[in-house]
């Protein structure tokens, strides 16, 4: 596994879903822009679609997306302080 390519996959992550929640609080205050609104849909599918990559090859992200029959054996890697 390769801490690089972990690393770059989880900022891509990371920038999509800061980017669908700093459209969905300018929606908050401006809930007639269609433009903003179909950014959010796209900000908001691509964050899915980036998660669903990085879940794939490094295991959930979060405890409520593992599948495991014991949700606290969600993560395998060390805990960033671990480290």
């Amino acid at each position: 596994m390769d801490t690089t390519d972990r690393a770059q996959m989880l900022k891509r992550v990371q920038a999509a879903e800061f980017a669908a929640y700093d459209l969905q609080l300018y929606l908050d205050t401006h809930p007639n822009c269609q433009t903003a609104l179909t950014k959010f849909k796209e900000a908001t599918e691509k964050a899915g679609q980036y998660r669903k990559e990085f879940e794939a090859v490094y295991g959930p992200l979060t405890p409520c997306a593992s599948s495991s029959a014991a949700p606290w054996q969600w993560i395998q890697d060390p805990w960033p302080w671990n480290k």
